[in-house]
């Protein structure tokens, strides 16, 4: 599809359409607003599991089941939409925790796994409230990256959307993404999101995620308690763990991010191509 699907939700698309220091204010009043959370090894193990399982192959959600998807339907992608995936959302616990508050036949989607070319997915130059550092692409020539593509509803964009608060949505045109079910159709062009605050860098270099994975990759790859122990020396000290910035960001995230923001902001890198095109939100 080239059309757009439509989002009719004033505050979302007034979201979508902020400046860059817009976006900034409404980011410090987001971080400001997260309170003190109790640190556990649980948290600790839910950042350090991003982007968290998922099948290894193509699968139909409705609600809480999953079934694996070995052929293909058209009415899979009827008045539906291609999202790519390549971080959380292709975890049917992300998908069915998002989609929780809509009807029933709006939980309901096909995610087509497969094998999407000349992109690697990195991490996103801030980390979040549950301290992960989450994934955004990055253009990498010859690079073949295990992703996913959602055959969404608009209804199920907008729930999407609405928890990528630190993303553009927009649409990558000329793509080539190989799906693992012989009968799905082509997918040349689609939905995405690119992180606003662009991806990390480290010795001045973008990184890809080390949990995602991809063949011939060119990037340098880092686990997430790799990619929080650099950080948690570079934002606390020399000694300092992956654990110890983990603490940190679930029991003070202002004060954390407070400091951790100009670090990684100062070595960030935006994606740009002349194949995105940003969603119109005005």
């Amino acid at each position: 599809m080239t059309d757009w699907p439509a989002i009719g939700e004033p505050e979302l698309l007034r979201r979508l359409a902020l400046s860059s220091d817009d976006f900034t204010a409404m980011m410090r009043g987001f971080i400001a607003s997260v309170g003190p959370r109790e640190f556990s090894d649980e948290a600790y193990a839910t950042a350090l599991g991003y982007p968290w399982p998922r099948p290894p192959s193509s699968f139909l959600l409705d609600g809480e089941d999953v079934e694996q998807l070995a052929g293909w339907d058209a009415s899979l992608t009827h008045d539906r939409w291609p999202l790519l995936a390549f971080g959380s959302n292709g975890s049917p616990e992300t998908l069915n925790r998002k989609f929780g508050h809509l009807e029933s036949e709006q939980r309901r989607l096909a995610v087509l796994a497969g094998d999407l070319h000349d992109f690697d997915v990195g991490a996103a130059a801030h980390p979040t409230a549950y301290a992960s550092f989450p994934a955004t692409l990055f253009i990498s020539p010859g690079t073949a990256l295990r992703a996913s593509v959602l055959w969404v509803t608009p209804e199920q964009l907008t729930a999407l959307t609405w928890t990528e608060v630190s993303y553009h949505l927009g649409r990558l045109r000329d793509i080539r993404f190989e799906p693992d079910v012989s009968s799905a159709p082509v997918v040349t062009s689609a939905l995405a999101y690119s992180s606003r605050w662009g991806s990390h860098s480290v010795d001045g270099e973008v990184v890809a995620l080390a949990a995602l994975q991809a063949t011939d990759r060119s990037a340098l790859a880092f686990t997430q308690e790799e990619l929080l122990d650099r950080l948690a020396c570079e934002a606390i000290g020399e000694g300092a763990s992956a654990r110890d910035v983990v603490s940190w960001i679930i029991e003070d995230f202002a004060g954390a991010a407070e400091r951790i923001a100009p670090l990684t902001r100062a070595a960030a890198r935006p994606f740009v191509s002349d194949r995105w095109t940003p969603y119109r939100a005005s």
